[in-house]
């Protein structure tokens, strides 16, 4: 992965740890449409793709690994999901497998990047349902994070038990295809291949499509679907605000932590990247059918940079917010925002000494990875530093890639898409104590609060008398926006809708306040600067 979607993180591969286990629950008075259930009877749906058996646990009801698309192996690599049915009863008590992917994660990060099973059949969804009522539930489908090369929504962190429980709303987490597989030009005129860049955006609308569908058959309303994704799943949100054959499949949309979200991969990035595997494969150039009896290994271990989706005249036909919001996503409500300190956790994994760093170094990384002259740089580290005269120069050096890796973007989306669609923005302040209070608010720091899985996170967000009543709050929040197109609930104070152009959000913690974002006069400096894009390396971690 390339900075913000993981390359900063040290090549740890972790292992998963299983967080499923709770006393069945007493299901006699479930009057969720499509179950067939009663204390001590198996859990079972019908769907348009056959007839499913998941479990009742931690007082909801859960089916995982729903095949939404066909195995995409063999005839079906490299080109768009399938549909897929099956006869009998099919388990939906485990997890399906994770994409094939590089396995890169920092240790404190394991509960939203470990993996299980690794499997080319890979398309899968995972429903959280809360139990009773028979009313229609609103539906938040969550996108993960990891850029467009890592991450599964079977991550232990991802859990939706207490979402789906206090929220109130039916919670799905989907795994869809990653790079090389997910996003690769092959080129040439073979039509069957013409999708090849863009096939993970196609599975997660096969996903959505198939939700559409079946979604009523769990109690959710198939009418009011929210799209939900934090850094990689905030840009996957974003492409499917630009997919003109995403439109209709949902009707809100949530954006956290975005950074090369506003753009997608042009095609002369995208031939660079299909001619460096082919060399590396030992091909003069790639074909579909070649690449689909090749060993997956190979093909995995044949890049060593990341793909992302492309502007193809297909699947999109512009780039999602350059120079505008596109049209397909035009009227969608949305919920924007970052943490504070976005790039404190990519520091620190990559070695606490980032924070003991001295003023010299600090610029010298700052004029690389900004490609600046020292004078310039100068100015922007003095700024910064009059705006938090108390913080260390690594402390600098965090705030300002924060700002120019994520907070520029994400609030450069929330301005366009506020030009035709309620926006609310948000900005996590919370400092959490794990790390010896060296990760503040750092990338994913929010995310154990709106999954109320922070004790698997407490290597990311520490313990506290804060840890129940702030996740309360955040549950409460992203849920009641998912209801109702406006997050404002009674946890907090009024949340007006975001003006663009104005530096305002609410900024959220145990006790919240609607105000000033953080670094607001500083970061003006970066204004005639690029927008961050993924294909931009993150220099500024290393000396």
């Amino acid at each position: 992965m390339s900075g913000p979607d993981g390359s900063g993180y040290p090549a740890v591969r972790v292992g998963r740890r299983l967080m499923m286990a709770g006393a069945a629950v007493t299901m006699a008075g479930w009057a969720g449409r499509g179950f067939a259930s009663g204390p001590g009877r198996p859990l079972r749906a019908e769907t348009t793709s056959g007839t499913l058996e998941g479990v009742a646990e931690r007082g909801v009801h859960v089916f995982r690994g729903i095949a939404y698309g066909a195995p995409t192996g063999g005839a079906n690599r490299f080109r768009p999901p399938q549909p897929f049915r099956w006869s009998g009863v099919r388990d939906a008590s485990k997890f399906g497998p994770s994409a094939p992917q590089h396995l890169r994660a920092a240790p404190e990060r394991a509960p939203f990047a470990a993996l299980n099973r690794i499997d080319e059949d890979c398309l899968s969804l995972n429903i959280y349902a809360p139990p009773g009522g028979g009313g229609k539930h609103a539906v938040i489908v969550w996108l993960h994070g990891g850029g467009w090369r890592n991450g599964a929504g079977s991550a232990p962190g991802l859990e939706g038990h207490r979402l789906a429980l206090l929220g109130d709303v039916v919670l799905v987490t989907v795994n869809h295809r990653l790079d090389t597989l997910g996003f690769l030009h092959i080129g040439g005129s073979d039509e069957r291949f013409a999708d090849a860049a863009n096939l993970g955006v196609l599975d997660m609308i096969a996903a959505l499509t198939w939700l559409r569908d079946n979604i009523a058959q769990f109690g959710g309303d198939p009418a009011n679907i929210t799209i939900a994704g934090q850094s990689g799943g905030g840009a996957k949100v974003a492409a499917l605000l630009a997919a003109p054959a995403a439109k209709g499949l949902f009707h809100k949309a949530i954006a956290m932590s975005c950074s090369g979200a506003l753009r997608l991969m042009e095609r002369d990035e995208a031939d660079t990247i299909a001619a460096d595997l082919a060399c590396n494969l030992g091909l003069p150039r790639l074909d579909g059918p070649t690449l689909q009896r090749l060993p997956l290994e190979k093909i995995i271990a044949g890049l060593d940079r990341s793909c992302r989706p492309m502007l193809d005249g297909r699947t999109f036909d512009r780039h999602p917010f350059d120079p505008d919001a596109a049209p397909p996503g035009k009227g969608i409500p949305l919920l924007a925002g970052n943490v504070a300190g976005e790039t404190r956790m990519q520091l620190a994994s990559a070695g606490l000494a980032n924070f003991r760093l001295d003023e010299t170094e600090v610029k010298r990384r700052l004029a690389r990875f900004l490609d600046l002259p020292g004078d310039s740089v100068g100015r922007i580290y003095d700024a910064y530093r009059a705006d938090a005269p108390g913080d260390g120069p690594g402390d600098l050096l965090a705030a300002v890639t924060t700002d120019y890796l994520y907070v520029r973007n994400t609030r450069r989306l929330a301005d366009l898409q506020a030009a035709h669609a309620p926006v609310f923005t948000y900005m996590f302040v919370r400092h959490s104590p794990a790390m010896g209070g060296i990760l503040r608010a750092a990338h994913e720091c929010e995310l154990p609060f709106v999954f109320g899985t922070a004790r698997e996170a407490v290597m990311m967000v520490g313990e506290g008398a804060d840890i129940d009543p702030l996740t309360r709050l955040m549950i409460g929040t992203w849920s009641q926006f998912a209801k109702t197109g406006d997050p404002g609930n009674a946890l907090l104070p009024a949340w007006p809708a975001h003006t663009s152009g104005k530096g305002d959000a609410m900024l959220l913690d145990v006790e919240s306040r609607f105000g000033s974002v953080p670094r607001n006069g500083p970061r003006h400096l970066l204004d005639r600067l690029p927008l961050f894009e993924y294909n931009r390396p993150t220099s500024y971690l290393r000396p």
